[in-house]
C-alpha cells in the first residue's frame, strides 16, 4: 500500500511538471496558444485620389452557445491597398473568421482569397488543420500555430486616355466682287 501512494505521488508530480511545460510563461503567466489572420488589400484599375477601403473581421466560436459574442476588427487601407491600421488579430482554436468589405470606394466588383498556411503539430496523432470557407472565411478547428491571409481585391475601371480634340483645316472660297 505505501509503495502504491509513493507510486501515485511520483506520477502527480511528473504529470503536472508535463502540464506546466507545455505552456510556457513569465513568472507563472499562462500563454494561450494562438492562431492568426492576415488582411491584405490588392486593387485593379485606375483607383481615385483620396480613396479609403474599410473591411471587418469577425472572429465567432464553433464551440457552443456558452461562446462570447463576437466583436469585429476594423481594419483600414488607403488608395493603394496600404493598410493604414493593423492588419492582423489573433484567435484562439475553435473559432470561424470571416472578413467582409464594409467600405469600397466605390469600386465595380469586390473578390475575397484565402490561404492557409499550417503551423507545427507536435502531437503523434493525426494533424488537426485550420481551413479556408470560401474565399472570405477561415475556419481554426482543434488547432493552434496556423496563419491564414484573407485577400480582398477590388477592381476599379481602367481610365482610358483622352484623345486630343481633332482640328480640321478650314478652307473658304475667296470671293470675288469684282
Amino acid at each position: 500500500m505505501r509503495n502504491s501512494v509513493r507510486i501515485l505521488v511520483v506520477s502527480v508530480m511528473a504529470i503536472g511538471g508535463v502540464v506546466a511545460s507545455a505552456v510556457p510563461g513569465v513568472a507563472g503567466e499562462v500563454i494561450q496558444p494562438v492562431n492568426t489572420v492576415i488582411v491584405e488589400k490588392e486593387v485593379t484599375g485606375t483607383v481615385p485620389s483620396g480613396t479609403t477601403f474599410t473591411v471587418e473581421v469577425t472572429c465567432e466560436s464553433q464551440l457552443g452557445p456558452a461562446a462570447a459574442a463576437p466583436i469585429p476588427v476594423v481594419i483600414t487601407f488607403d488608395s493603394t491597398g496600404t493598410p493604414t491600421s493593423d492588419n492582423s488579430l489573433t484567435t484562439s482554436a475553435g473559432t470561424e473568421c470571416t472578413a467582409v468589405e464594409t467600405v469600397s470606394g466605390g469600386a465595380t466588383s469586390t473578390t475575397y482569397a484565402c490561404d492557409m498556411v499550417h503551423g507545427v503539430n507536435d502531437d503523434e496523432g493525426p494533424p488537426f488543420l485550420g481551413n479556408c470557407v470560401g474565399g472570405d472565411t477561415a475556419s481554426f478547428g482543434d488547432v493552434i500555430g496556423d496563419t491564414a491571409t484573407i485577400t480582398v481585391t477590388n477592381n476599379f475601371p481602367t481610365a482610358k486616355p483622352v484623345d486630343p480634340p481633332v482640328v480640321q483645316a478650314i478652307q473658304a472660297a475667296p470671293t470675288f466682287t469684282g
